[in-house]
Order: C-alpha cells, then structure tokens, then sequence
C-alpha cells in the first residue's frame, strides 16, 4: 500500500504543478481544492488504517482458553 500513496501524491502534485502560467500567482482554485481533497482523503484513510492495524492481525493456531480458568 505505501507504493500505491506514492503514486497517488506524486500524481496529485504533478497535475497541480504541470500547467505554468505566466502569472505565478494566479491559482487554478478547481485543481487546488481537488488536490486538496484528494491530500485529505489518504490522511484520513492512513489514520483509520493505523487504528486498526493491531486489530486485524493474522490469527495462527486458536487454543481454547477457557477451560483453563
């Protein structure tokens, strides 16, 4: 997955910097708020995905606990 938020980040900040104006400071607020979306959506989905990191872990053999008590 972290090849994957690569490509998403280097794509986002590709397509905001691809068109040079001849006004530097004149923005393209479409592409900015999109770029911007986009930015949110993996730090939301990276956030959720740290949280439950340690919840989903791969279960190897089960033993039954319970009649030990």
């Amino acid at each position: 997955m972290g090849h994957l938020t690569l490509v998403a980040v280097l794509t986002v900040l590709f397509s905001l910097f691809v068109e040079a104006e001849a006004n530097s400071f004149v923005y393209n607020y479409e592409r900015l708020r999109i770029g911007g979306l986009v930015f949110a959506i993996l730090l939301i989905s990276a956030g959720v995905g740290f949280l439950l990191y340690g919840k989903c872990k791969k279960r190897g053999k089960h033993t039954d606990n319970s009649s030990e008590i």
